[in-house]
């Protein structure tokens, strides 16, 4: 069952989920949430993945349990530099990086800057600069009327943010109110939505940014997943982004939206297994774990924040 922890960064109070420790011959994967999301939204996706891993799922800045400031910077370059201290901090070596949608775009980012940094990477429909859908959407919530709707959104009936998260998945995916549950908690914390709209302001420079560094194809194996119902960020771009990376792996998910590690997770946890195996002989090992939750200064325990249903497995 994941724990709750915590951490103080440069000032910045961070907080996380975690399962397994940081071992020699057990590798880490490190998740990464979209745009809306929290590390929450991957405890489906969490209970499906074996005991052989270590796995820590990252509240980004301004979402979940981390913390919202007015003066925090929510651009691409910030919250990749943010990750970077974080993944020092614990004493993570080389591992595995799974980002979705924003969190993608986030991990592509990282492993451009310093390929040395990572094992290899899992995309989940990554956000990424070789697609323009978002463009229109992002010009209307930076409106004065896409504003208000935005500060509004979070106190909707949930009947209707029901409607809102189902547009996000595919024919073959099922919503519950317990998978609406940590986007509406994420939402309705004070400081989110400033904090998205902070972010929609830098994202076409953080995409033009982005799409420089991927000038220069990325050496870092990287299985790539991608619903073929995805509305968010179409599956037949994947094939522009793809010819970016030197080894993808691009699979295509029959049904499945844009939340595919929600929609599917079984599916998901399986393929990312799989690059677990085929990553483990390239992985640095190190003799002494990584990061100790005993040893370690910054960190806290609490107990799970997690609805019955999450830990059910739901």
């Amino acid at each position: 069952m994941p724990e709750r922890r915590h951490l103080h960064l440069d000032g910045l109070h961070l907080s996380y989920l975690e399962t397994g420790t940081a071992t020699e011959g057990r590798p880490t994967l490190v998740l990464l949430h979209g745009l809306m999301g929290s590390a929450a939204t991957f405890l489906p996706f969490m209970n499906e993945l074996g005991d052989n891993l270590h796995v820590i799922a990252l509240d980004l800045p301004g979402s979940g349990l981390s913390e919202r400031r007015a003066d925090l910077a929510a651009d691409l370059k910030s919250t990749t530099a943010c990750v970077a201290r974080f993944l020092d901090t614990l004493q993570l070596h080389k591992p595995i990086i799974l980002g979705h949608s924003h969190g993608g775009a986030i991990a592509l980012r990282l492993a451009a800057k310093d390929p040395s940094r990572l094992t290899s990477l899992a995309l989940l429909a990554p956000a990424h600069p070789f697609f323009v859908e978002a463009n229109p959407v992002i010009r209307f919530y930076l409106s004065l009327p896409g504003r208000l709707l935005a500060y509004a959104m979070p106190w909707f009936p949930q009947w209707v943010q029901m409607i809102g998260l189902r547009r996000m998945a595919g024919p073959q995916s099922w919503d519950t109110p317990e998978r609406l549950h940590p986007y509406r908690e994420n939402l309705r914390t004070p400081g989110t939505i400033a904090h998205l709209l902070k972010l929609l302001r830098t994202w076409n420079d953080d995409m033009a940014s982005l799409g420089r560094l991927l000038r220069k194809p990325l050496s870092t194996p990287a299985l790539v997943l991608w619903g073929s119902a995805d509305r968010a960020v179409p599956v037949y771009t994947a094939s522009e982004l793809c010819s970016r990376l030197q080894q993808p792996q691009l699979h295509v998910l029959e049904g499945i939206g844009h939340r595919p590690a929600e929609e599917t997770p079984a599916q998901v946890a399986q393929l990312v297994q799989q690059l677990v195996l085929q990553s483990s002989g390239a992985k640095t090992r190190r003799a002494q774990p990584a990061f100790s939750p005993k040893v370690s200064l910054t960190h806290e325990r609490i107990s799970p924040l997690m609805t019955s249903s999450f830990e059910a497995g739901d």
